[in-house]
């Protein structure tokens, strides 16, 4: 592996843990939330972890 693709890899999971840390929050406070806004939170957690799960795994083409 060359430093092109590790520091890709350090990027890409900096961002899921920057992604993460953000909707950390969200996620801890869904109980609270009711109707409408309920929904809107899971939706925006549901793509959040699209996302992670496709930054993640473009990390894990990478290393292998």
């Amino acid at each position: 592996m060359d430093d092109i693709d590790r520091e890709l890899i350090s990027l890409l999971c900096t961002k899921v843990g920057m992604l993460m840390e953000d909707h950390s929050a969200l996620a801890l406070t869904i109980g609270g939330s009711l109707g409408d806004e309920r929904k809107a939170a899971i939706n925006e957690l549901a793509n959040v972890s699209t996302k992670i799960a496709t930054l993640a795994a473009a990390a894990q083409s990478i290393a292998q």
